[in-house]
């Protein structure tokens, strides 16, 4: 039995929307911040965009690219915060805008690549 275009597409768009939607709460300090506009409204553009032009595929590139650089991000700032700095230095912290606003940036740029 094969599944309809329409269906394929609609799990399709559905699972990437979450995945895009979680990866833009990682960063935000709280759920109500106005800053939780950026992730979600370029998701959302992109997610559009690539439904319009037919290019889903290209947006789980970009997708898998942007939960690499989270598990990047997490490693190395934990094996820094461990054993770079001391015990008694202000911890890294990447909540906020500089977190959020790099996320959002490798998924623009991860699906500006894939789509070339």
């Amino acid at each position: 039995m094969t599944v309809p275009d329409r269906l394929r597409t609609l799990a399709t768009v559905s699972v990437y929307a979450v995945f895009i939607f979680l990866a833009g709460f990682v960063f935000v300090a709280e759920p109500t911040d106005v800053l939780i506009a950026i992730p979600i409204g370029c998701g959302s553009l992109l997610l559009a965009h690539a439904v319009m032009t037919d290019q889903l595929d290209e947006l789980g590139s970009a997708i898998m690219g942007l939960y690499g650089a989270l598990l990047l991000a997490s490693v190395s700032l934990g094996l820094g915060q461990v054993f770079v700095i001391g015990h008694g230095d202000v911890p890294i912290d990447l909540v906020g805008t500089n977190g959020t606003v790099g996320m959002t940036t490798v998924l623009v740029g991860g699906y500006l690549l894939a789509t070339r």
